[in-house]
């Protein structure tokens, strides 16, 4: 073997090396859930960088692919993310943990990056339900008033989704839609813990991060160092979007949003859509909790 060789031989050997040495975490979301939040939250560790949207975010063109084709048809594109994330590591000291809470990751670089990094950790955050689809429609998502979100939100008909949808897009209004896609992420995450078992899942309320006692059991679970300023983190609210949503002027009350919730998840069990189980025990009365006749609707 050459000097030349053997040089590039061993940078290769290096990088691929420390490439390894690295942990990494990523978050299962829909977005308006606190992904911004928890990104800033685990910065504050001792032993994490963390980002909210690292580039390439995965937006755009790489959501129009998983909404038209299956996923092993665009995975040589959707790759280019794990390049950006090799570079990142290249940068960081040894035993530094990457971390990403990108809403886009279920949807359009998951699978790649559990194919190509080996120490991953996936944060299932969830936020409730009724309070997330309040944000989304005051926010103009699933509908004309607002333009920027078909590149961010996958469609609840995609070719990849994890839960059929009620009806076709274009037969639902801006609730069932936002609904239909929330469904979907909660069935996504649930196919990515059936399909990766060996990846650890640390499932997370946001409600429960806004408490340190808390966040300090979350940290423990995770294995990485709270500081002085996890504490001060703790609580903050971050990205609110309150401007925007009184631009958009389409205010929505929670307790609409539930019935909304309700009468969707209604329409999927007439269809024999299965709905994940723990969304369908908060909003709807089983046999075993209702006194005699069929489930209802509470």
């Amino acid at each position: 073997m050459t000097s030349r060789m053997s040089a590039a031989y061993n940078n290769f050997i290096k990088y691929f090396r420390k490439t390894q040495d690295h942990r990494l975490l990523f978050s299962i979301n829909p977005g308006r859930s606190g992904s911004q939040y928890l990104a800033e939250l685990l910065g504050t560790a001792e032993e994490v960088t963390s980002f909210h949207e690292a580039e390439p975010p995965m937006n755009g063109s790489f959501l129009h692919m998983i909404n038209e084709l299956p996923y092993d048809r665009t995975a040589k594109k959707r790759r280019i993310k794990c390049n950006a994330i090799k570079k990142i590591l290249n940068g960081l000291p040894a035993g530094q943990i990457y971390c990403e809470t990108n809403h886009m990751f279920i949807k359009t670089f998951y699978d790649v990056v559990i194919k190509e990094f080996k120490n991953i950790g996936v944060i299932i955050l969830r936020r409730e339900l009724s309070h997330v689809l309040k944000s989304f429609v005051e926010l103009g998502y699933f509908s004309s008033k607002n333009t920027a979100w078909p590149d961010w939100m996958s469609s609840p008909n995609a070719q990849t989704r994890a839960i059929n949808c009620i009806d076709k897009d274009e037969n639902l209004d801006q609730y069932d839609l936002c609904i239909a896609y929330l469904l979907d992420i909660e069935a996504r995450a649930r196919r990515f813990q059936r399909e990766y078992p060996r990846v650890n899942t640390y499932e997370v309320c946001l409600e429960s991060l806004c408490h340190y006692p808390d966040v300090v059991t979350f940290f423990e679970k995770l294995k990485i160092t709270p500081t002085g300023q996890t504490q001060e983190m703790t609580g903050r609210v971050l990205n609110s979007r309150k401007e925007a949503k009184m631009r958009y002027d389409n205010f929505s009350e929670i307790e609409y949003c539930e019935e909304r919730i309700k009468a969707y998840i209604k329409k999927s069990m007439l269809l024999g859509i299965d709905v994940p189980e723990d969304i369908v025990s908060g909003y709807v009365v089983t046999p075993e909790k209702q006194k005699g006749g069929s489930y209802g609707i509470s």
